[in-house]
């Protein structure tokens, strides 16, 4: 287990750093004072500009301010006074030794000093500090806390022209999660960086502890290379014990209003029980106790820090929280409970108390807590209603959230389970729906979900089964049809919102499936409009799943730039909202994007981001094409251990044939990675033929163009012709690429070059500059063939780390042919010319008369020389 080390790295301090190193060199500054709240990283920070002047060659020292010090004169400055000072020694005496040894310290510079919680400095030390200050016998790096006193002569430092003064703050949340990546030295997933940074408040001490205590509770783990929080983030002990002496001595009145909100918050003023006064609210709010909200010209009151209500719940009794709970309940209940959110408090607060509300309200608790998406209180509360108060409608409610929650077989269990037979024919649609998505998403089994169709339109009838149709069309889509699915969809003619919303979740990757990116585009947007304006959407997917279904049908169409704006923003919605599926999807959208960029560090990461989602929330269908989008991008990464390591897991799991064609572009990587470029062909071949047979355009694409790419030749009719009968600006790129190749094509190969760059592929881009050289060379044409090879090597330098089998090394002059370059890459990994045979299915002959012309192309004559002249060294 990684351990968060002792001091933790730096995040976005580098322009403090700057201005400090700025001002230590300018003869006119002589203070350096870092100011904010506690625990910020003023010391921290300190450290740091202390370890800046040593590597300057300057002299450094240290004392630190504190109460206990402030009661002596001079107590905190006693450790670098002049050991042999007099303790009779006037002011002017203690001034000029004290110079005199600080000049003689400094050396050729001035003595760099930190005065930690200069704040606390008693005065003759603040005093004689200022004079030496002045004097230019030393400079001073203070730290000072906000909302201190500070002594009159310290606050002078930073009025003075000779000060500099840094106003720290807490992190945001890109700097929380830079900190943790290097404390953890790892990736960390992004719910886990908001929960953290919401618990810290970005506050790096706080959140350096709170991961301590995580550790130390194993809450904190490493899944296969992303750090997650397990549970709930363990309290603050720090926190909990400043929060405790905080409370010491308040008034019983103002105690109770805490612990009240500790348990039900938010509350307004007016749902607060007990003696509490106005003034006691104010008192409590100036004293950083408790915040005001305000919500539609509404107060609401919650604790200043969520961690504050951790400390609280910690100390109560159970009878005192139950009489705190119903008290808070009752209160609500008298002022009307008239919000449609006052069910779900009233309910759950009952609940908590030891009881069970009444079966009305606890059903209506349960749809507000389902309208919010807060599915674990949806698990929670269904579960007791369902025990209760058995209904069709509850087990719709606790059957969704079990399938949101991750709990796939619990789902099955309620959905499947008999219900009565006056049940009401929407419900028994929405059961069936929601009982497809679990078969399909959750429980693998495609076939079980298309019998959920089958059974429930017996049920209720073809007349009233449009609903039921449309998730038909959803397991062909996801059963790898999309042409099919998008055939029983054109069969639906009466589409009432909800049939609507449904129909564009399955048509909007159905049309970018099928090469109709700009369809499929507008449909998903269309879709989400309609979606938002639904006032219940019950047994529906969440309306995020419209936008990553755009960004997807963007990413297809070679619309990088608006996939990524738009995929990064719906991330961080579904970070927020909770909603697990919705992260999966797009992290692998934003992987997709970053690949097709050529950016294969930044593709792993969401790869890796998007598995470890999948793996913590059981949605192993998803996980499949994460870890086969990994084995990728470590394959063009050079770790090819790395990548045959994912596809070993990936073949694991049950086949996930929603863009299942796709995951054979990582199990063809990790061939050619691990010196099978002959197979690596054959399974993209292979599997491409087999996307066509299903009508996916896309995935088919994608594959034959890679299968180009790694040397296979004559694919340009089939490619071209699919690209005719689609919209998309990527798969027309691609269909030019390969008919440029197989044509040897200088000209065309330099004009998709231009093209992939326009749009951001710029590995592609560089690929096809690389071909265009060789093609250049081969006609005898050096001048634009070094032209070429120049900007193909400038496009890479944008692709931080790949390796790629269609970039020729800058050092040949005479171009090597596919077959060639093959040869000697795996004869630079060590294997024999018997062993190269086998794999390309050549002989021994052939192989090393194929060597024979790398060797002179190269400028090498011996195979040991090959990896470092193939770039691989």
């Amino acid at each position: 287990m990684a351990q968060a080390s002792n001091p933790w790295p730096l995040a976005r301090r580098a322009p403090e750093l700057d201005a400090f190193t700025t001002a230590l060199i300018d003869p006119g500054t002589n203070v350096v004072v870092l100011y904010g709240p506690a625990g910020v990283g003023k010391s921290r920070l300190a450290d740091a500009c202390l370890d800046a002047a040593e590597a300057q060659g300057r002299l450094t020292a240290r004392v630190m301010a504190s109460k206990a010090a402030a009661l002596m004169p001079l107590g905190a400055l006693a450790p670098v006074l002049p050991h042999d000072l007099s303790s009779t020694a006037t002011a002017r005496e203690l001034f000029e030794r004290t110079r005199a040894e600080f000049t003689a310290m400094g050396g050729d510079g001035r003595l760099v000093l930190l005065v930690d919680d200069a704040h606390l400095l008693d005065t003759s030390s603040a005093v004689l500090l200022t004079q030496l200050i002045e004097a230019g016998a030393v400079f001073v790096v203070a730290t000072i806390r906000d909302g201190e006193a500070v002594p009159d002569a310290v606050a002078g430092w930073w009025r003075s022209q000779r000060a500099v003064r840094m106003d720290l703050k807490d992190l945001d949340r890109p700097a929380t999660a830079e900190v943790l990546r290097g404390a953890l030295g790892g990736e960390v997933g992004a719910d886990t960086v908001r929960r953290l940074h919401l618990a810290s408040g970005g506050n790096p001490l706080l959140l350096r502890e709170l991961v301590l205590q995580a550790l130390d509770a194993d809450r904190l783990r490493d899944d296969s290379g992303t750090w997650r929080i397990a549970g709930a983030i363990p309290p603050s002990r720090r926190l909990t014990e400043l929060f405790t002496a905080r409370l010491t001595g308040l008034p019983d009145a103002s105690r109770h209003v805490l612990e009240q909100l500790a348990l039900c918050a938010p509350l307004r003023p007016a749902e607060l029980t007990g003696e509490a006064t106005a003034h006691d609210l104010e008192a409590l709010e100036e004293a950083g106790l408790i915040r005001v909200l305000l919500d539609d010209h509404r107060q609401h009151l919650v604790l200043a820090h969520p961690l504050y209500g951790e400390a609280l719940r910690a100390d109560l009794p159970v009878l005192r929280r139950r009489a705190i709970l119903l008290a808070a309940a009752d209160r609500v209940e008298e002022l009307g409970a008239r919000r449609r959110e006052d069910a779900r408090r009233v309910a759950t607060w009952r609940l908590d108390a030891g009881g069970t509300p009444d079966a009305d309200l606890l059903l209506q608790a349960t749809r507000v807590a389902r309208y919010a998406h807060d599915f674990a209180e949806v698990e929670r509360l269904g579960a007791v209603l369902d025990a209760s108060s058995p209904s069709a409608e509850a087990s719709v409610l606790l059957g969704e959230a079990h399938y949101e929650m991750g709990h796939f077989d619990a789902a099955e269990a309620v959905l499947a389970a008999p219900v009565p037979r006056d049940t009401p024919i929407d419900l028994l649609i929405q059961r069936a729906t929601l009982r497809t998505k679990n078969c399909q998403w959750g429980l693998c089994d495609w076939e079980g979900a298309m019998q959920v169709v089958a059974d429930a339109l017996e049920q209720v009838g073809i007349e009233h089964g449009a609903d039921l149709v449309a998730e038909k069309g959803s397991v062909l889509l996801f059963s790898g049809l999309p042409q099919a699915a998008l055939d029983v969809l054109a069969t639906i003619d009466a589409r009432v919102p909800r049939t609507q919303v449904l129909v564009a979740i399955i048509e909007g990757p159905a049309l970018a499936a099928v090469g109709r990116t700009a369809e499929a585009v507008d449909v998903s947007a269309q879709g989400f409009a309609v979606h938002s304006a639904m006032p219940e959407p019950l047994a529906l997917a969440h309306p995020g799943t419209h936008i990553v279904n755009q960004t997807f049908s963007l990413v297809e169409a070679g619309r990088l730039d608006e996939a990524e704006e738009l995929a990064t923003f719906g991330y961080e919605v579904a970070v927020g909202d909770s909603v697990p599926i919705a992260q999966i999807w797009f992290a692998l959208v934003l992987a997709k994007a970053a690949g097709c960029r050529g950016r294969m560090d930044e593709a792993f990461r969401w790869y890796q981001e998007g598995a470890s989602t999948a793996r913590l929330h059981g949605f192993r269908g998803p996980l499949s094409g994460a870890l086969a989008g990994q084995a990728m991008a470590d394959a063009m990464l050079g770790r090819a251990a790395e990548a045959a390591a994912a596809i070993d897991e990936y073949q694991t799991l049950p086949r996930f044939p929603f863009f299942g064609h796709d995951h054979a572009i990582g199990v063809a990587w990790s061939a050619w990675a691990n010196g099978e470029p002959a197979r690596a062909r054959e399974i993209l071949l292979a599997e491409a033929d087999a996307a066509v047979v299903g009508s996916n355009a896309t995935s088919a694409a994608w594959l034959w163009h890679d299968a180009a790419r790694l040397g296979a030749r004559g694919l340009a009719p089939r490619l071209v012709e699919l690209a005719g009968r689609s919209d998309s600006r990527l798969i027309a790129a691609r269909a030019a690429h390969v008919a440029a190749l197989d044509a040897d094509d200088a000209a065309a190969l330099a004009a998709v070059s231009d093209e992939f760059e326009a749009f951001g592929a710029l590995l592609l881009a560089a690929e096809a500059a690389s071909a265009a050289s060789d093609a250049h060379r081969r006609q005898g044409q050096p001048r634009p063939g070094a032209a070429l090879a120049n900007r193909a090597a400038l496009l890479m330098e944008r692709c931080p780390g790949v390796r790629s089998p269609a970039i020729a090394p800058t050092e040949a002059t005479v171009p090597l042919t596919t077959r060639e370059r093959e040869i000697a890459s795996l004869a630079g990994d060590g294997l024999s010319s018997q062993e190269i045979a086998d794999r390309l299915y050549l002989s021994i002959r052939t192989v090393d008369n194929h060597l024979q012309k790398a060797y002179a192309k190269l400028g090498v004559n011996k195979r040991d020389q090959l990896a470092a002249a193939m770039g691989k060294a």
